[in-house]
């Protein structure tokens, strides 16, 4: 999982950098300047950086499970120290928290990365 995330980011890094390249020619896209297809573009780049970061926090999510699973922690709640349920940890791997101590910090509106993540 990890390594596709980075082969991910790296390709949204390329995107980026030869996008940039065009810019800087004044190849910005092959759309008209029309204020709406601007717009649009503006629109994909948003979303872009927005699933970059999101990448990025999933990537730190599963850099954190490995040092668990160096510490020998991996798998065990970090709201009440109870095994992580298997099926949890087999669809969300880097889950950091059981499903009801998720669940109690998703109703309480606590803020935290694990929130996002799972």
């Amino acid at each position: 999982m990890r390594e596709e995330i980075l082969e991910e980011l790296k390709q949204f890094e390329q995107e980026k950098l030869e996008q940039n390249m065009r810019e800087r020619l004044g190849q910005v896209s092959a759309f008209t300047t029309h204020p709406a297809d601007i717009g649009s573009v503006t629109d994909e780049q948003e979303r872009a950086f927005l699933l970059a970061a999101h990448k990025q926090k999933i990537l730190d999510a599963v850099d954190e499970a490995l040092f668990r699973i160096e510490q020998g922690t991996y798998g065990k709640c970090r709201g009440c120290g109870k095994n992580i349920e298997m099926e949890r940890l087999k669809a969300i791997p880097y889950a950091e928290y059981c499903l009801s101590c998720q669940e109690k910090i998703e109703n309480e509106g606590v803020p935290s990365q694990s929130r996002i993540l799972g």
